[in-house]
C-alpha cells in the first residue's frame, strides 16, 4: 500500500513538468538469481503478528538483456520502462533455469541532483518453459504460473547521454513453482542510443 500512494505521489508531483529528455536504447544486466519459498521452521515476528519465515536458494549468474525507454522530466523524475529477457536458476536445482520476457515499469527520483536516482516499479514477467526438476527434492513441479509479478528497488547512477548505471533486486510476487518465487539482485547498464547517434 505504501508504494502505490508513492507512485501516485510521485506522478502528481510531476504532473506539471516540461520533458528534460526521452530516451531509448539497449540495456545489459548481470544477475544473480535464486528461488525463495516459505520456512516452517523459521518464525518471523512483527507488529502485525507472527508469520514463517523464507528460505533463499544459492544463487546462480544469469545475463539478462534488452532494451527501455526513459522519460527524464524537468523536476528530476523519470519514468522508465524495461522490457528484458533473463533466466532464473539456482545451483540447488541442477540444470532447471526458467526463462522469461519481463516487461518492467518504474518511477524514479533524483537525490538532490547528484545524478543518483531511487527507482521502484512493478511489471510482469511472462514464464517461457516449465522445467521437470526431475532428481530435485525440494521441487515437486506440480503447480507453474505462466506469468510472474515483479517489483523492483534500485539506484541508478546517470551520466546524461552517455550511460545509466542500474543495481538492485527483483522479486517475484507470486509463485512461479510450487510455492516458490523468484529472486534476483543484479547490477547492470542502460545506453541511451537515441541520445547518442542525435
Amino acid at each position: 500500500m505504501k508504494i502505490k500512494l508513492l507512485l501516485i505521489a510521485l506522478l502528481i508531483i510531476s504532473q506539471h513538468s516540461i520533458s528534460q529528455t526521452i530516451e531509448f536504447g539497449p540495456m545489459v544486466q548481470y544477475h544473480r538469481t535464486a528461488f525463495q519459498k516459505p520456512d516452517s521452521g523459521t518464525i518471523v515476528i512483527s507488529n502485525n503478528g507472527a508469520s514463517e519465515g523464507v528460505k533463499t536458494t544459492e544463487t546462480d549468474p544469469n545475463l539478462a538483456f534488452g532494451g527501455y525507454f526513459g522519460y527524464y522530466t524537468e523536476n528530476t523524475f523519470a519514468y522508465i520502462g524495461e522490457l528484458f529477457y533473463v533466466g532464473t536458476s539456482s545451483p540447488n536445482y541442477g540444470d532447471n533455469t526458467f526463462h522469461s520476457i519481463n516487461l518492467v515499469p518504474s518511477v524514479a527520483a533524483e537525490i538532490m541532483n547528484t545524478n543518483i536516482f531511487i527507482n521502484i516499479g512493478a511489471g510482469a514477467g511472462f514464464i517461457l518453459n516449465k522445467p521437470d526438476f526431475e532428481g530435485v527434492n525440494d521441487v515437486k513441479g506440480e503447480s507453474y504460473n505462466n506469468i510472474d509479478f515483479l517489483v523492483k528497488f534500485a539506484l541508478n547512477f546517470r551520466l546524461k547521454e552517455l550511460f545509466t548505471l542500474d543495481g538492485g533486486i527483483l522479486v517475484g510476487g507470486s509463485d512461479i513453482v510450487d510455492d516458490q518465487n523468484r529472486f534476483h539482485f543484479y547490477f547492470g547498464a542502460r545506453v541511451p542510443l537515441n541520445l547518442i547517434l542525435d
